[in-house]
């Protein structure tokens, strides 16, 4: 896409919603017989204008906005006695309200439109492959694993990962069926969603959620017992914890749902291609080479109690592997990870006493320990150790140059980037109901998290530095139509959902307070005097002045300057 192909897409977005804002207004004053006098797409000079009827149209050069002119709405401008009774000012206020309502109403609405035509394109979604799962949620109690797929929901056919969702979203804290594949076989859980709640302005709002994710993790794997007496079929084959699995057999393998949906299905030995990277220059692996080769690897007997299958006893065990979630990668030396004694490739088995899930989890204990001392259990080739570890606090600076107190632990999972990888996509089509169907339940949700949004904005919980000007939403436009023009239409109704209920704030000079001033004329039974209309307008003026060089500051802090 070139430059001017860019700007176009950028001025197409802007323009479409600006028009679909004014046309609200528009519509609004005529039903009402106030007299429109311009209506205009864009602010400075005129580019082009003609006149039909009593209204001119034009396009001004600066796209960032436009506006409807009525008669009579600036209290400042006498009325000429041929619009007497069409002036916008002389409206009762439930019109003045109405008008002011419509262009925002038009911008929450337009969504739908552009919702159904994304939804109803040929794409593609994640398939309902359970890439990763969380511990200490119902998913994981209940048996599933990375590699499952998820087939139905309480007897209802689950094609897409966001159906999944859909179909869960309800369900918090009610015993839920669940059928999912694995190995080739089907089976069936019984579990109980947890409750997830969220505060926003508009309340709690509750979702069921399984405690599954769409990160999935690269086809690395861990190897508990490798000692050389050890009869774990992993550590015979020669695996070693942080190989990755390339290929089963002619099969590439890209993911770890990957090799374990390969490896649930094989009844007995297959052949892998494994990868193996060496570190070199440090525990933290400044320079890392790779050597190849092949192997067999074997699974041992299992013996099945009665009744049960062999899909539900799981590839881990049967072949002597294990994710490398709770696998220490890197441990910087003279830390006090390192002074206690851990090394790469040591397995954390518990803080305090208490069992560790998760490095997420472990992380989140330790950090809530300070400087206080850690009783931590780990394992080494299948012998187990415990170490205590004090932690100290280091002065970093992050991207933003502000200095931050931070505790040293000095050991970390895999984080690279390259030890993750996207799960399977599966083709997207609606039909046309479909489609309808999901843009009218997708559109409250959209609204909410962007209300969500502002109150975090307003309560001060989210930086103002997270404000986007218009470099923000040239970049994340032409992002959006790179990635398809699906993604670019979701794009469109976000923003529109955003100039919608940014209008509908309570600031003068938007359409928010004119709705706000309208109510209290009704409640006063008198309008507020020209004078105050006209302080209040420049108030409102200047705040969103202010507003706006605070976006465009931010903008040229992050798309400029760095």
């Amino acid at each position: 896409m070139n430059p001017l192909e860019k700007a176009l897409l950028f001025i197409f977005l802007l323009a479409t919603l600006v028009l679909v804002h004014e046309l609200g207004h528009y519509l609004a004053a005529k039903l009402f017989r106030v007299k429109v006098l311009t209506f205009s797409i864009g602010f400075g000079p005129k580019v082009l204008s003609f006149r039909w009827g009593e209204t001119e149209y034009q396009i001004a050069a600066l796209p960032l906005g436009g506006y409807v002119k009525m008669a009579g709405d600036d209290p400042t401008e006498p009325l000429p006695d041929a619009d007497k009774g069409r002036g916008f000012l002389e409206q009762a206020a439930w019109k003045r309200a109405l008008i002011a309502f419509a262009g925002p109403a038009m911008n929450l609405v337009f969504p739908i439109l552009v919702y159904f035509i994304a939804f109803s394109m040929t794409g593609s979604d994640y398939a309902p492959l359970v890439a990763s799962v969380y511990p200490d949620q119902p998913a994981y109690a209940a048996g599933l694993r990375p590699g499952d797929r998820i087939t139905s929901i309480e007897g209802q056919p689950i094609r897409y990962f966001s159906e999944l969702q859909e179909a869960v979203r309800p369900r918090a804290e009610l015993k839920t069926s669940l059928t999912f594949q694995r190995g080739g076989k089907e089976l069936t859980a019984t579990l109980v969603p947890s409750r997830f709640e969220q505060q926003s302005i508009l309340g709690t709002q509750v979702r069921g959620i399984l405690g599954i994710g769409l990160t999935a993790r690269a086809p690395l794997v861990a190897v508990p017992n490798a000692s050389e007496q050890s009869d774990s079929p992993a550590a015979r084959a020669g695996l070693k914890t942080f190989d990755r699995i390339v290929r089963i057999g002619e099969r590439p393998i890209r993911s770890y749902p990957e090799l374990a949906e390969a490896l649930s299905r094989a009844s007995g030995p297959v052949e892998l291609t494994v990868a193996r990277d060496t570190l070199v220059g440090g525990g933290a692996g400044a320079l890392t080479t790779w050597d190849t080769f092949t192997t067999q690897l074997a699974p041992r007997p299992i013996d099945l109690d009665e009744g049960q299958e062999a899909t539900a006893v799981g590839f881990e065990s049967t072949f002597g592997i294990e994710p490398i979630d709770l696998y220490l990668f890197s441990v910087e030396e003279g830390s006090p990870a390192w002074e206690a004694g851990l090394r790469r490739g040591d397995k954390i088995v518990s803080l305090d006493g208490q069992p560790i899930l998760s490095f997420a989890t472990f992380d989140q204990l330790r950090a809530q320990k300070g400087e206080a001392d850690l009783d931590i259990a780990f394992e080494r080739a299948g012998e187990r150790f415990e170490r205590v570890v004090r932690q100290k606090k280091v002065k970093k600076l992050d991207e933003f140059k502000n200095e931050h107190e931070l505790l040293a632990f000095g050991a970390i999972d895999d984080r690279r980037a390259t030890s993750f990888a996207e799960i399977e996509k599966v083709p997207l089509k609606l039909s046309l109901g479909e489609a309808f169907v999901k843009a009218v339940r997708v559109l409250p949700q959209e609204i909410g998290q962007t209300l969500h949004g502002i109150w975090l904005l307003v309560s001060r919980k989210l930086s103002a530095r997270n404000l986007g000007g218009p470099i923000a939403i040239y970049h994340v436009t032409i992002q959006s139509a790179e990635a398809g023009s699906d993604v670019f239409l979701r794009l469109m109704g976000f923003i529109s959902i955003n100039l919608g209920l940014l209008n509908l704030m309570p600031i003068p000079i938007l359409d928010g307070f004119h709705i706000l001033s309208a109510g209290i004329e009704g409640v006063r039974r008198r309008p507020l005097s020209d004078n105050t209309r006209i302080v209040l307008n420049l108030l409102g003026l200047l705040f969103l002045l202010l507003l706006m060089g605070l976006a465009f500051w931010n903008d040229i802090a992050n798309f400029v300057l760095r």
